[in-house]
């Protein structure tokens, strides 16, 4: 075995012409051991801040509660009085809409007509009106409307009305036939307050019918398609589940907050295969904004071989006993996450010898280098009397110092292309939306054709649906 292990040793030796030349074989090269160890990245969160028109809200309420209602010349008897009665007419104004947190409140003014009528018990009925004649009084009327997103996408509403009462305490909306003592305001209000609560649950059905989950599981769909950035270079966002946050409003549109958990990658090769999946049962909100996405470049040995080598060809390195000038740089992968370097020199030796180390990206500067490379124990071994100088410290420091291959351009331009494909349309009225904050490197894979290098990019993804996807009408039961 000793024998064995020495003849290349013997034979480099041989060639060596008295020493003053060296030539060491290439280390040996095991990457059986070696598995992709660089670190998984944890899904993201891409927000999607659904947007519901309320047209169709106010549409259904429209449609619902009667713009007039009740009869001017129908007496409704006064409970718990014989003699007395009244009747009433009602003109609403247009719905308009405000917000309160998550809540919709909905808002119009009625005017209205009222008479009042005394049987008295001997002669004709004595009878007072207001708003016949001169200017009717009003009333404010509120509805309160909660809408939620159940587990199964179905849109729940609860009405609920909230206030009808007159707009001011002033003459002007009072409607009191003074001389019988009769205050038709009140009647009339409660009146049109027990109308309008039949009508409620016919608004709420209505508005449940508005189809959610149809929309976004064709945005789902979309989601799960791979994404061109090359001919060989995908990106796929893996989305994984839908949380729900909070809900608010402005004019006529109330938002809600959705979350999609997605795990962006960027695939090379041919055009992945995915299996798409249903939309998921919609759930709570977990996680914060923001998500990361993995960046890889790939490096081919040949190609740091010849940038190393039109880097340092022709530079010289002094060491006491001697000076080499640099004619060639070789990288090799060896496993085990080292790399092997081959420096071919001349000068007051020449040939060939082999340094080893791991490799170190540094993102802040985008270089690539080894810091710690030493000599390959064969090289080592080899630089005996007459070429031992060149074990010193300064061929080695030189190349630790020298020995660096720019590698941050190619992945900005990978992580340049992924961002440009991730601000796109992906249907109408769809919208992503996606910026990178920072990044941080993940690791270094060294395999047998090149070096990957990953990254870790984060930032942050809107996904933004605009609300004529909500905006059909609502099909009739």
């Amino acid at each position: 075995m000793r024998v064995a292990v020495l003849l290349p040793v013997l034979l480099a030796l041989a060639a060596c012409g008295g020493g003053s030349r060296v030539v060491a074989p290439e280390p040996a090269t095991d990457f059986s051991h070696d598995v992709d160890s660089l670190p998984s990245l944890p899904p993201g969160t891409i927000v999607a801040p659904l947007t519901l028109d309320l047209q169709s809200a106010l549409t259904a309420l429209e449609e619902q509660v009667p713009r007039r209602f009740g009869d001017i010349t129908k007496r409704i008897p006064v409970p718990g009085s014989k003699r007395k009665s009244f009747a009433f007419e009602v003109h609403r104004n247009p719905f308009k809409v405000s917000f309160a947190g998550d809540t919709i409140l909905l808002s119009a003014v009625i005017q209205y007509k009222g008479r009042g009528w005394y049987d008295p018990p001997i002669g004709p009925d004595i009878n007072g009106e207001c708003g016949t004649s001169d200017e009717p009084p009003r009333a404010r009327l509120a509805v309160r409307v909660v809408p939620r997103l159940g587990e199964d996408w179905h849109l729940l509403v609860r009405t609920q009305l909230t206030q009808v009462a007159p707009l001011t305490k002033t003459d002007r909306d009072q409607c009191k036939v003074s001389f019988l003592n009769f205050d038709v305001t009140g009647k009339v209000i409660s009146a049109a307050e027990g109308a309008l609560r039949k009508v409620l649950p016919g608004i709420d059905r209505k508005l449940a019918r508005v189809d959610v989950k149809s929309p976004l599981e064709r945005i789902w769909g979309d989601l799960q398609k791979p994404i061109r950035v090359t001919d060989s270079l995908w990106l796929v966002l893996l989305p994984q589940a839908v949380n729900l946050g909070s809900v608010s409003g402005s004019r006529q549109l109330v938002g809600a907050e959705v979350a999609l958990t997605a795990a962006p990658r960027l695939v090379t090769g041919p055009r992945p295969d995915i299996v798409p999946t249903p939309l998921p049962p919609l759930g709570p909100m977990e996680a914060e904004e923001g998500f990361s996405i993995p960046i890889e470049g790939f490096f081919d040995y040949a190609v740091m071989s010849a940038a190393l080598t039109q880097q340092l060809a022709g530079k010289t390195v002094k060491a006491a006993g001697g000076q080499l000038e640099v004619k060639r740089v070789t990288v090799r992968g060896i496993g085990a996450g080292r790399l092997a370097l081959g420096l071919d020199f001349t000068g007051t030796a020449s040939g060939k010898v082999w340094f080893i180390g791991t490799p170190q990206f540094d993102l802040s500067t985008g270089l690539l280098s080894v810091p710690d490379l030493d000599f390959d124990a064969t090289s080592a071994g080899m630089l005996v009397q007459g070429v031992a100088w060149l074990k010193g410290d300064a061929i080695r420091e030189f190349l630790r110092d020298q020995a660096k291959v720019p590698a941050g351009e190619v992945l900005k331009r990978i992580e340049t292309m992924a961002v440009k494909e991730m601000n796109r349309t992906l249907a109408r009225g769809v919208e992503l939306r996606a910026t990178i904050e920072k990044s941080e490197t993940a690791g270094i894979l060294v395999r047998p054709s090149g070096l990957v290098i990953r990254a870790r990019a984060t930032g942050s993804a809107h996904l933004d649906l605009g609300p004529e996807l909500l905006a059909r009408k609502a099909p009739s039961p």
